[in-house]
């Protein structure tokens, strides 16, 4: 194997990156910042376009980006088609990539397509690579959704993980999940990270300028449980719950069943489903808020709990996923059980009532944060990436030997 201790040019492959929305492709903007901002490599990101509307190479926060054609349609969820023609059209590129860059080492975005794009390069030129998962690349996850996917999956994320140099993970639960498929592989956990710097508290809250706002930023799907947040809100004594204001930014299959739950249960005055949020526009959204919402019935740890913790602001999130390894009740944020509106409504309704409360909730959940920033993570990344060729080498046995198994 090679020997990487000196890495000088990494290439991060994730098929999104800002402005597209999601976790996975805040965490190859984290990850790909911190790195330039660092000057501990040159660093490029191969990412898709979306029909033209972007630019095919720009640099952006000191990091080369390149952009290649892709079946793209939304900015926020990709589909198995887009994702097969992202792999297809990397690979039509990788050779002259690959000879324009050099890179020393890839480091692929979720398994797949990046994985199997990253295990491509492998093949066809040696450079290592590693993989981090994130969630819908590993067989089991969000089952209901994927189960048709899983069975083909599995033998793909095998040869991808088994010729990895490191296979990362966002968090304890979903490594648990991976090695199911992978029982003698290595994984390690690396959470994801926030930018402390431009994710920070805003102003102290104006106790006159009337009612509390609480902010919710998800995917609108069935598995975000905010189907659960909204019959809590129904559930508030009114006295407490016209004191709040809850703003739902995202889109998704679940929205025209979001919307008729709010108009059924009368929280159209309280409550609104405002689309996509901007990405320039978030931070600026968290610091002008009071309150953030997670209700999930299913996370590893998820970049906008991360976001809303390092602005300061009181959460209410459901103990899933990794969130509670983050979080602690009472202590710097609300915990409640999964699907579960009572529990909800109680936490709420607290958060509601205590201006005390939601300050110390707050603070601490910004000192959290802080643990997290992406230079702290990424030195994680870094120490992994650059272990000399005896650990790797047996790392690479493993791996095999994992593989035949």
């Amino acid at each position: 194997m090679k020997n990487h201790s000196r890495v000088s040019s990494l290439l991060i492959i994730c098929h999104g990156y800002p402005p597209y929305y999601g976790g996975g492709e805040g965490v190859a903007a984290g990850i790909a910042s911190e790195v330039a901002r660092s000057s501990s490599y040159n660093v490029t990101v191969l990412t898709s376009d979306i029909g033209g509307r972007l630019k095919e190479r720009e640099i952006l926060q000191g990091v080369s980006v390149i952009r290649i054609p892709a079946m793209k349609r939304e900015w926020s969820r990709h589909t198995v088609v887009e994702l097969l023609s992202f792999y297809v059209s990397a690979v039509r590129r990788l050779r002259s990539i690959h000879e324009e860059i050099r890179p020393d080492h890839v480091l692929a975005i979720f398994s797949m397509p990046a994985g199997l794009v990253a295990l491509k390069w492998f093949r066809m030129f040696g450079v290592p690579y590693s993989v981090g998962l994130h969630g819908s690349d590993v067989p089991g996850y969000q089952p209901r959704r994927f189960r048709l996917l899983h069975p083909a999956m599995r033998l793909a994320v095998r040869r991808v993980w088994s010729n990895a140099e490191n296979v990362f993970a966002v968090s304890s639960k979903l490594k648990e999940l991976a090695l199911k498929t992978w029982p003698k592989g290595r994984i390690e956990v690396i959470p994801n990270g926030v930018d402390t710097r431009r994710f920070h508290p805003g102003n102290p809250e104006d106790s006159c300028k009337g009612r509390l706002r609480m902010v919710l930023v998800s995917q609108l799907i069935e598995r975000k449980g905010i189907q659960y947040l909204l019959e809590a809100l129904a559930e508030m004594d009114p006295s407490l719950g016209e004191k709040l204001e809850v703003d739902i930014y995202g889109t998704g299959d679940y929205r025209r069943t979001l919307e008729e739950q709010v108009r059924d249960l009368r929280l159209g005055d309280r409550v609104s489903l405002n689309g996509l949020l901007e990405t320039e526009e978030l931070a600026k959204t968290l610091h002008d808020a009071d309150m953030f919402a997670l209700p999930s019935l299913q996370e590893g740890l998820p970049l906008a709990l991360l976001e809303a913790m390092a602005c300061g602001l009181p959460i209410v999130a459901t103990a899933v996923g990794d969130v509670p390894s983050v979080m602690r009740d009472n202590i710097n944020g609300r915990l409640v059980a999964p699907a579960d509106s009572q529990a909800l409504c109680r936490a709420v309704s607290a958060m509601v009532a205590d201006s005390e409360l939601r300050s110390q909730l707050g603070k601490q959940a910004r000192l959290t944060a802080e643990d997290y920033s992406w230079d702290r993570i990424w030195a994680r990344y870094d120490t992994s990436l650059s272990r000399g060729t005896d650990t790797n080498e047996g790392a690479c046995s493993a791996a095999k030997e994992s593989e035949v198994n």
